[in-house]
């Protein structure tokens, strides 16, 4: 409403207008005096339809609007002068300037053998590009939203119709221009500023878009070489090595080639790190992070231990605590090398070398000499390849130095080979097929190049040497990693701590069994980069895996379940993670746990989250989950009475808690300590060794004796018998000084001895007493018994085993006459 004091008055005047719909030559507000004198004339013209009239009943509804309008233009201002920051997009463009004229003159200088490694890097930078250029633009659309929505709110205030009323009162009016004249210059200060944004939003928008385009083009160029690569790559790309060109044998073509490729990777590497620098900085912080963990977990154990036993614990861990520097660097380089599908040769050669030195630097002091001096050589091979990796031409000396290496790769696998046969140094089982691997990836690129396919030759070539010392890596990567846990447990073990309580050999076994899973997974993924095949596999899985499949009326995908069946896998995992860690006991530790009922409820919380999260997550619809359910009901009622009743029995047993991890049972005919309460069933560990596992129902069902729901105490009875004629008053002062001052026997109860009965052969005495830890009370028996017995001993009193008088009061007459008649010599029958 505010600047349209001037807008458009040749419009049709029998219809009223608005403020808003005034010409601008009109009434163009350039102080108070012109506002008032066109404010009465409008007015007072009735003629001209305009709307505005003179009110003295809408002041206070007027001054408000005014000071109301005058807020959110102050608001709108405060946002423009705070500006939109594209400094950073502006001062950025250069560099991508740069590398496009880079990629483009690497492009236009393409020879007869164009590098795979080359336009790999050249589409490494262009995704980098158009992923930044992207994120760019994504910023800008959001300015320019916002921008507009500044524009469309103030343009608003020109569309009121209720500032078409002025006050009739003189003061009040003159108090109404003067506001509205504040209201007009900001009005226009507002609308000026938000244009200029906008045109400055919107030429830097072009820019970005421009060479969006021109990324686009040039990836879509880069994908076609590589598919070109592709196709073509079994047929020979160069001449014979015995047949060259004249002009190639010259070996001083090699060194600018060398030259040219140095420099543009080095300029590559640089114009990535200036995009990816945050990469840098956490891989930093990571290496810092896991090297301060490290030595902070070996102190600690020195000052837990003393020097002997704390030297045996860290003995266990031979890389990290002997090479703490060099295992750092293994675990982040390697690390970064598995990750790093998207980025630049040379800084993947960077890397893998900064590796590899770490693991030569512990080799040295590990592995045998033969074996170390043939490692060394191994090396070698390494560091030809990866800078042959960077030349961006190939050339007569290359092909050479190809079929030197892998002749050499070759014998260097043989050798390998054999010392694996005949040396006693402890290896890895699958040594003997990855040698094998190496030995016939050399031998076909040795072939290959002698055929003149010297791209394909080159790839398979540094492939067998990348990927066996990639193998050997992720196998001491795997070594430190479970070291490094082992030094978190005996750093942290402490009798208050359920830490203290983890098995670490269970641990060790699952872990490493998890780990070599993981480092197999990374090296098929660098075998598969370094073939330079691993985008078409990447490629077929996605279209394999999301392609929608129709099973009668039912659609899906590969994907779903994948995603359906890991999310239930990942859930009972971490179900049975918190069971091994907070409601899992053993005989050797008996102690109880309370949190073992507690535990139950979280791991059916998991398990159930779990397979909501998985129905939600693979898109199953869940109308059909409730079809499943049905026929669960349906499937209950026949014939799984049974497992429903032990899982609700497992339910019973979480809230009401009659028994719980750690505590000592009799149930039936076992005895024994809970090691575990399950969803299904428990686990018992019997004092015969054995595990029984019983159903949670039997638990509820049957009668169940706990002889520490409330207390460790137990009262321990015994009978003994001494002789007829023995002093009573004795044999009771020897029992009873067999308590005082004994550990696990309880004062409090005292202890109770009875004479109990007359027996056969001798009179009994019962005692009764009480230990203060159920798991102890067979062996505080034991040493009770052991010592009354040497009292008794000690004392003379007697302690008679049974006897019988036989008496016989009639014997057959054949028998008597019959041992009457025997000669003294013969021996009775």
């Amino acid at each position: 409403m505010i600047t349209s004091l001037g807008a458009q008055a040749q419009k049709r005047r029998s219809k009223p207008v608005s403020l808003s719909e005034l010409p601008h030559d009109t009434m163009r507000p350039a102080d108070s005096a012109t506002i008032s004198r066109n404010l009465q004339r409008l007015a007072s013209d009735t003629s001209n339809g305009s709307g505005i009239r003179k009110s003295d009943t809408t002041v206070s509804l007027l001054i408000n609007r005014i000071e109301n309008y005058t807020l959110l233009l102050n608001s709108e201002m405060t946002a423009l002068k705070r500006g939109f920051d594209t400094a950073k997009i502006s001062a950025s463009l250069p560099l991508v300037d740069t590398s496009l004229a880079l990629i483009k003159g690497n492009m236009a200088g393409l020879q007869r053998t164009p590098n795979i490694n080359d336009i790999h890097t050249n589409k490494i930078m262009l995704e980098q590009l158009e992923r930044k250029l992207n994120s760019w633009q994504t910023i800008l659309f959001s300015y320019y939203d916002r921008l507009v929505i500044i524009n469309d709110t103030i343009h608003t205030l020109r569309r009121d119709t209720a500032m078409r009323n002025i006050p009739s009162e003189d003061e009040l009016y003159g108090l109404y221009v003067g506001m509205l004249s504040n209201l007009i210059l900001k009005f226009r200060t507002v609308d000026s500023a938000n244009k200029v944004n906008l045109v400055k939003i919107g030429l830097l928008q072009n820019k970005v878009a421009n060479r969006y385009i021109e990324v686009s083009n040039l990836l879509d160029d880069m994908n076609f070489q590589l598919q070109l690569f592709t196709t073509h790559m079994f047929q020979r790309d160069y001449r014979y090595i015995w047949n060259p060109h004249r002009d190639s044998i010259n070996p001083l073509e090699f060194i600018p080639v060398v030259h040219q490729s140095l420099h543009k990777s080095t300029k590559v590497l640089g114009i990535f790190f200036s995009i990816q620098w945050p990469v840098f900085f956490v891989w930093i912080l990571i290496a810092v992070l896991f090297g301060w963990v490290t030595l902070y977990n070996i102190r600690r154990i020195r000052l837990r231990h003393g020097e002997v036993e704390s030297e045996s614990i860290l003995q266990h861990a031979r890389y990290l605590y002997k090479y703490p520097l060099a295992s750092t660097v293994i675990v982040v380089t390697t690390l970064a090398n598995i990750l790093s599908i998207r980025y630049p040769i040379l800084f993947t050669e960077i890397i893998l070398l900064l590796t590899m030195g770490a693991l030569t630097y512990m080799f040295k002091d590990i592995f045998p000499k033969v074996l170390f001096r043939n490692w060394l050589l191994l090396m070698g091979l390494l560091v030809v390849y990866a800078l042959n990796n960077l030349l961006i031409e190939v050339t007569y000396v290359e092909q050479w130095g190809l079929l030197i290496g892998a002749a050499l790769s070759f014998i260097l696998g043989i050798r390998f080979l054999r010392e694996t046969t005949t040396s006693t140094f402890v290896q890895p089982k699958y040594s003997a097929p990855l040698l094998m691997l190496f030995i016939c990836t050399a031998a076909f690129s040795f072939i290959l190049v002698l055929m003149a396919r010297v791209s394909l030759a080159k790839i398979l070539g540094s492939s067998a040497v990348v990927n066996t010392v990639m193998a050997v890596n992720l196998y001491v990567l795997t070594s430190i990693m479970i070291e490094a846990v082992y030094l978190q447990v005996e750093a942290n073990k402490t009798s208050s701590s359920f830490i203290s309580f983890v098995d670490y050999q269970d641990v060790q076994h699952k872990l490493r069994s998890l780990f070599m899973v993981l480092a197999f997974a990374g090296w098929l993924l660098m075998l598969f980069r370094n073939l330079y095949v691993y985008d078409m596999i990447y490629d077929f899985i996605i279209d394999f895996l999301s392609s929608s499949r129709t099973l009668g009326n039912l659609e899906f995908s590969y994907s779903s379940i994948i995603v359906f069946v890991l999310v239930i896998w990942v859930s009972f995992i971490l179900s049975q993670l918190i069971s091994y860690l907070f409601g899992s006991t053993t005989q050797q530790n008996a102690k109880k746990n309370k949190l073992g009922s507690a535990m139950l409820l979280v791991r059916l919380a998991i398990l159930g989250g779990g397979i909501l999260l998985a129905f939600s997550a693979s898109g199953i619809p869940m109308d059909k989950v409730t079809i499943v359910i049905g026929a669960l009901g349906v499937g209950i009622g026949f014939g799984l009475q049974n497992i429903v009743n032990n899982l609700v029995s497992g339910i019973i047993l979480a809230f009401e808690k009659p028994i719980e991890v750690g505590d000592t049972i009799d149930l039936g005919t076992k005895s024994g300590v809970v090691k575990e309460i399950g969803i299904r069933s428990s686990k018992i560990s019997a004092f015969d060794g054995s595990e029984v596992i019983v159903p949670n129902g039997d638990l509820i069902s049957h009668q169940l004796v706990n002889w520490t729901l409330s207390n460790r105490t137990k009262r321990v009875d015994f009978v003994i018998g001494v002789g007829y004629g023995s002093d009573v008053g004795k044999v009771k002062a020897i029992i009873s000084a067999a308590f005082p001052n004994r550990d696990g026997v309880l004062s409090i109860p005292a202890p109770v001895i009875l004479f109990d009965q007359f027996g056969d052969n001798s009179i009994n005495f019962k005692i009764y007493f009480w230990v203060a830890d159920v798991g102890n009370a067979g062996s505080v028996q034991s040493e009770v018994m052991t010592y009354i017995y040497d009292a008794l001993n000690a004392a003379g009193t007697e302690i008679p085993y049974p006897q019988r008088d036989l008496h016989i009061r009639s014997v057959d007459e054949n028998i008597l006459n019959r041992w009457d008649k025997r000669t003294p010599e013969e021996p009775a029958k």
